[in-house]
């Protein structure tokens, strides 16, 4: 993967000796290479990350995410593209919109959104069997 200085990236493995969680979100702040370092990302914490072959196996480019990838996070701006699928729902929309702090964005089609939102979410259709493990 090419990486370029201040590159946003995001981290797709725990590496918590080095404050690194699945889903940390950080930019590129140095490429410059030296020993067993390629480099360094600041995390969105405020906290510098040398990026060793560990870390960077575990990077990829973060401008753009999927909003499974963003639970639990938020951002000041999203932008939804929003399509019909077998995972898009009013249940998926709504929290793809609560990842937004100030800005929302939603591209596709009127009829998409109208059908999305008018329809019950398919929660009620998810098999995990907690039931009959909890009887």
């Amino acid at each position: 993967m090419p990486l370029r200085l201040n590159d946003a990236v995001l981290f797709t493995q725990n590496h918590y000796d080095k404050g690194i969680q699945n889903g940390s979100l950080g930019t590129l702040t140095s490429v410059k290479p030296s020993g067993d370092s390629y480099g360094e990302v600041s995390l969105d914490t405020g906290e510098k990350v040398e990026i060793t072959q560990s870390v960077l196996d575990c990077m990829e480019l973060g401008y753009a995410i999927t909003l499974h990838k963003a639970q639990g996070s938020q951002f000041p701006r999203i932008i939804i593209a929003l399509q019909k699928g077998r995972i898009v729902d009013r249940a998926w929309l709504y929290t793809a919109i609560t990842r937004a702090e100030s800005e929302i964005h939603i591209v596709g089609s009127r009829d998409d959104m109208k059908q999305i939102t008018e329809a019950p979410s398919h929660s009620h259709k998810r098999n995990s069997y907690l039931k009959e493990l909890l009887s």
